[in-house]
């Protein structure tokens, strides 16, 4: 909860001055927030993330232009380190990555909210 309040309360500041300047109609203001919003969500992780995603084809719910920023949460995430990442596929698979491919990207190849993909040949041949 701190860190999700930590994260969110640094836009309140920009919410609230655009409120009171009457400039929250505005598509560069909205553009602004939006953005600053994109980026906590980001900053949050996964579910976050998804709820950035599922809030970028809500017209109810933002504005154009807070859509279209949130829209970059479906197509340009970040990926996360790639040492997090062989730390699960280790503890998933129950051994080093070296055991079970010849061959792994260091880097992802693509990331996505939920994961993200490496190129890699299995040890056996496959893949």
């Amino acid at each position: 909860v701190l860190q999700i309040g930590g994260t969110l309360l640094p836009i309140l500041p920009s919410l609230v001055g655009a409120a009171v300047a009457g400039s929250l109609s505005s598509p560069a203001t909205q553009a602004s927030l939006a953005a600053k919003f994109r980026e906590a969500l980001t900053t949050l992780g996964p579910f976050f993330i998804k709820a950035g995603q599922a809030l970028s084809i809500r017209p109810d719910v933002l504005p154009p232009a807070g859509m279209v920023e949130m829209q970059k949460l479906c197509d340009k995430v970040p990926s996360y380190p790639s040492d997090l990442a062989f730390s699960i596929l280790e503890e998933e698979l129950g051994g080093p990555k070296e055991e079970f491919f010849s061959e792994i990207t260091p880097e992802p190849v693509a990331a996505a909210s939920l994961g993200q993909v490496y190129r890699a040949r299995l040890k056996d041949g496959g893949g």
